[in-house]
């Protein structure tokens, strides 16, 4: 009898427990209700708006490249022998002239030795033949000659083997790429290394052919670039593409100074456009759009009343785009505020338009 009073007791206890809790979460509710802004259509919002009128709109388009070198080139050896010197490594810098690399050439110079003494002893035979009375035969006056030219020949011949065997930098630049060690033996044509000159780059951009006639050869242009974002670069427009590729581009090369070495090879650079068109346009403050790029949308205020009104969006820059429809000219847009405002929401303009 006490076992069934006292789960009584506890079950009462634990009845009542729920219901204080549930009474709790009641009132929380109630208050967090309470606590949720609301808008109230009576209450006006102030905002920031303009007045519609049309206007010739400054177009800004931006054209994106890459920089190449003016001059690069892949050093190869014109002659094949065993690497006994190497004077570089990637990143040397280096002048016009300076000793690459070093090929063998104790063989051909022991070649060019002998071919010098067939040259001297055939130059002696014609000289004592010439000097002879007689007994000297046309035949053998002639063979000296001949052994004489071959001679000369061969020992030119080597004496540019052994030229060929010394590998020297064909203008000043840097080392971009060393592919040999030293006692290895190259083949005649094997590259060597890369040398490349950065002092002038190009620009290499594709313009589309409706912005291709806006650029002229030997035309200043401004270059930046997102590695330098507050430094502009000064370029010269170097070639115009007279043929386009399939997409209807055209290749346009713009030289730019750069004797400093800020700008290195294979960087991203853009150019910037500016057209202003020729006939007036609709032009909306971006700072007025809301909604998505494909399908902006406004607020346009009528009788101190704002309204939600697609548009369709045209050319544009930074701080503009054009309506190409959904907008008159003389409506009244909101610009600034925008975050407070929703639609048939009642507005007060500071600037009384």
């Amino acid at each position: 009898m006490k076992a069934i009073i006292r789960y009584a007791i506890t079950g009462g206890i634990i009845v009542t427990l729920v219901v204080i809790v549930i009474v709790k979460l009641k009132g929380n509710q109630e208050e967090v209700k309470e606590k949720i802004y609301r808008k109230d259509p009576e209450q006006r919002v102030a905002i920031q708006a303009d007045t519609i009128r049309m206007a010739s709109m400054v177009q800004n388009t931006t054209f994106l490249g890459a920089f190449t070198p003016v001059r690069e080139v892949s050093i190869s050896s014109e002659t094949a022998g065993k690497v006994v010197t190497i004077n570089i490594k990637e990143g040397d810098a280096v002048s016009a002239g300076y000793l690459l690399a070093q090929l063998d050439t104790d063989l051909l110079k022991a070649q060019l030795a002998s071919a010098k003494a067939s040259y001297d002893n055939a130059v002696s035979t014609l000289q004592r033949y010439e000097g002879a009375a007689s007994g000297v035969t046309k035949l053998q006056m002639d063979n000296a000659r001949t052994q004489i030219m071959t001679s000369k020949a061969e020992v030119a011949q080597l004496e540019k083997q052994i030229s060929m065997c010394t590998i020297k930098a064909p203008f000043s630049g840097i080392i971009t790429a060393k592919n040999f060690e030293l006692g290895a033996v190259v083949a005649a044509g094997s590259q060597i290394a890369e040398l490349t000159n950065i002092d002038q780059l190009k620009l290499e951009i594709n313009v589309p052919e409706g912005n291709i006639t806006s650029f002229k050869k030997g035309q200043d242009i401004t270059v930046g670039t997102d590695v330098y974002p507050d430094k502009k670069f000064i370029g010269v427009v170097d070639m115009v593409g007279a043929k386009a590729d399939a997409s209807h581009n055209y290749t346009l090369k713009i030289l730019v100074n750069n004797s400093d070495h800020l700008l290195k090879a294979g960087m991203y650079g853009r150019i910037q456009l500016s057209e202003t068109g020729h006939a007036p346009v609709i032009a909306v403050p971006r700072s007025a759009l809301i909604g998505s790029s494909k399908e902006p949308e406004v607020f346009v205020i009528e009788n101190g009343v704002a309204h939600i009104r697609v548009i369709e969006n045209g050319a544009g820059n930074e701080t503009e785009v054009q309506a190409k429809s959904g907008l008159k000219e003389g409506e009244i847009i909101a610009t600034g505020g925008l975050v407070n405002l929703f639609e048939g929401a009642k507005v007060t303009i500071p600037n009384n338009h």
